[in-house]
């Protein structure tokens, strides 16, 4: 009996460290500020196959989670709080790009050889941030072969 109370509260503590991401406990500290936030099954991503979205199919596929938030960024506080989350927790920042009001940003996360976390950010004003967060296990070299076909992809437009 010892021994099954062991094994199944070893499982347990496996299960709530397998869902626990950076996403989510940023999300976590910043759920007053949520407009709207939903957990996506990213099976649903086999519905996207498009000539166009190759690449992202390939990063669905290999994602375990996913999760859609829009905030409340009034005054850029949300956006503001994220930046310092992100130095804290190790974000890598893959790109970011601004145009006129429009902003968007990529970050991922490292452990060990793996890209683990994938999150992405978009506003087009200070009142709303759109946050999408992917847990993956990609290899670094299937995600720099996902980013160069999206670049030679753009470029041959």
């Amino acid at each position: 009996m010892k021994k099954l109370f062991t094994t199944l509260l070893v499982l347990v503590a496996f299960t709530i460290n397998a869902q626990k991401t950076a996403y989510n406990d940023f999300y976590k500290d910043h759920k007053e500020d949520s407009q709207f936030s939903m957990s996506v099954p990213v099976s649903l991503a086999n519905f996207l196959s498009d000539e166009d979205t190759e690449e992202i199919d390939v990063l669905l596929k290999k994602a375990e989670h996913c999760k859609v938030t829009i905030f409340n960024n009034e005054g850029n506080s949300i956006e503001k709080s994220f930046r310092k989350f992100a130095r804290r927790n190790g974000l890598t920042t893959l790109v970011k790009v601004k145009d006129g009001k429009d902003r968007a940003a990529i970050y991922f996360k490292e452990k060990g050889d793996l890209i683990k976390e994938i999150i992405v950010k978009a506003n087009n004003d200070e009142e709303n941030l759109v946050m999408v967060g992917l847990k993956v296990s990609l290899t670094q070299d299937e995600f720099a072969d996902i980013v160069s076909s999206l670049k030679d992809k753009k470029a041959s437009r």
